[in-house]
């Protein structure tokens, strides 16, 4: 609703003004009135009205000097001056002023109704205005700060593009310093928060945690969520130039931010709902350094366990730190590869079981069991390639480190592995331990897909790890048939099929069933069932 003032001396015109319209109607409402030109100043500081009505003729500030200085006080204001006076002056006045409108006593209510929704309407423009100018601008500081994001995680990947472009982003200079130091945020228990407090809102989770980052770092620190990485914070620190050695550990300003990575892993212990791993690197010179810090920090948060909380790996202690025992042992890798090359999943995975419930798995870091699912999955379709040639065509597997890293515990970890190995186990040639088992197989492929038109010996042959000679004497001897009869007969029964339930032309039935040519499919069809099938589908 927009507020309405009425500045008027004489009671009875302002009671006038508020019963001759239905002002809700309009969607305005009657915010207050006064009797002269200085209560009206008083009321408009107060109420801020957005519409207002004021009569030239006053004691005292008359109706000109109000609306001047209303003008000033509330320049969005929409300001109609009355008059009993039918004096050009005033009217001249009012519009060298910029006044909205102007009306003549005695008010006829048409030409009220028409200033008001005038007014209305005008006003609805200006707000419609103003959000559409708050609405870019907003957009415009989020593309700004997403923009900010995106250079600050090529930066940190080692990607210094940005810096030799013809144009540099301004912001280069922000963050330009003689040294850098990064701090890595993992929160480990994202998807568990994702889950139940935020209920499905990461936005409003992401927002908390880069909040508590940005209030516990100091001066000259740039919070960015890592691109790609959507439970990883980074912080990068800009640190001065050493004035001697190496800026290491003893450095003062280092050690500051160290303090500040401490003071942050305490507030996020104090919140409450976030369980975090902190991983700190060393301060390294140049715009290199950025990324030499930033594997730094990477690495030493891996150096936590999915049992410890919260808690902060600084540089001192990730270098040269020992794993602990090995979840990846050679008898364990023979027998691992023996079940792959058989394409045995359920053996496979039960290895996997046996790997990630083990007390040395609750014990391992992160790194360590992310560096053990890399090897198995790589090792897995290292084994497949071996017994199917034709998948060396493909591009090896891809260890895809992000996607494991999203992952909150070692159940999901051993979930999403198992689901990765099921699918590098299904891929080439089946593996049979008989040759009835294969014969079977292929017997029934055959009758689920036979209207395609791929469906030869050849396809066969390579789908099945066969030659063509083999497939037709396995299958002779099996089923005491020929291949090809078997394939035609399941075609000519289809067609019969659609001949009589349906209307479709022959020519499309022939396409239907795996015939590029209709006249071979007549040919077929005659040979097969001693009838056209024109002559069929009248008997049916």
């Amino acid at each position: 609703m927009y507020r309405v003032l009425i500045v008027e001396d004489e009671e009875i015109i302002r009671e006038g003004f508020k019963r001759t319209i239905e002002w809700d109607r309009y969607g305005l409402e009657i915010a207050g009135e006064a009797k002269d030109g200085n209560e009206g100043l008083a009321q408009a500081r107060r109420l801020r009205p957005h519409l207002i009505f004021v009569d030239i003729r006053m004691p005292g500030m008359d109706g000109l000097a109000f609306a001047e200085q209303a003008a000033r006080l509330l320049p969005d204001a929409r300001i109609v001056v009355v008059s009993g006076y039918k004096d050009y002056e005033y009217l001249r006045q009012s519009l060298h002023l910029g006044l909205f409108d102007y009306l003549l006593k005695p008010v006829d209510e048409d030409e009220l109704v028409r200033v008001v929704e005038n007014a209305v309407r005008s006003l609805d423009e200006l707000q419609a205005s103003r959000r559409s100018e708050i609405e870019a601008s907003s957009r415009l500081r989020k593309s700004e700060s997403v923009l900010h994001h995106v250079l600050l995680s090529r930066l940190a990947e080692g990607d210094l593009s940005p810096l030799r472009e013809s144009m540099p982003d301004p912001y280069v200079r922000e963050v330009a310093y003689g040294r850098y130091a990064v701090a890595v945020l993992r929160v480990d228990n994202y998807g568990e928060l994702a889950r139940g407090v935020y209920a499905g809102d990461e936005e409003a989770l992401l927002f908390s945690a880069v909040n508590i980052c940005e209030e516990s770092v100091g001066a000259d620190a740039f919070v960015f969520r890592q691109l790609g990485l959507k439970k990883q914070i980074t912080v990068l620190k800009g640190l001065p130039e050493a004035g001697s050695g190496d800026g290491g550990e003893s450095d003062e300003a280092f050690l500051a931010f160290q303090a500040d990575a401490e003071r942050l892993l305490d507030n996020f212990g104090r919140f409450g709902r976030f369980r975090v791993s902190l991983g700190l690197g060393r301060p390294y010179e140049g715009w290199e350094g950025i990324h030499r810090s930033y594997a730094e920090a990477c690495e030493a948060a891996e150096r936590t366990t999915f049992r410890s909380g919260n808690r902060l790996v600084a540089p001192s202690e990730s270098a040269g730190r020992e794993d602990g025992p090995p979840l990846w042992t050679a008898e364990w890798e023979e027998l691992f590869l023996s079940v792959c090359g058989s394409k045995d999943t359920e053996r496979a995975i039960a290895l996997l079981d046996t790997a990630l419930r083990s007390p040395e798995a609750e014990e391992a870091t992160r790194g360590r069991v992310y560096a053990f699912a890399s090897r198995l999955l790589e090792s897995a379709d290292q084994a497949v390639r071996t017994g199917s040639p034709g998948l060396n065509r493909d591009v090896p597997y891809w260890f895809d480190r992000s996607r494991i890293r999203a992952l909150d515990s070692l159940p999901e970890i051993r979930e999403w592995i198992a689901a990765e190995l099921a699918r590098l186990l299904s891929r080439g040639h089946p593996v049979y331990w008989d040759s009835k088992s294969l014969i079977r197989d292929l017997r029934d492929y055959v009758a689920r897909r036979f209207t395609s038109e791929e469906m030869t010996l050849a396809s066969l042959s390579s789908k099945f790890g066969m030659n063509v000679y083999q497939i037709c004497r396995l299958f002779k001897s099996e089923f005491g048939q020929n291949f090809h009869v078997f394939l035609t007969e399941l075609k000519m029964e289809k067609a019969k099929e659609y001949l009589r339930r349906t209307a479709m032309p022959v020519q499309d039935i022939a396409f239907l069933v795996g015939y590029k040519e209709t006249k071979y499919f007549f040919k077929v069809f005659k040979k097969h069932v001693g009838l056209t099938p024109s002559e069929y589908r009248s008997q049916s």
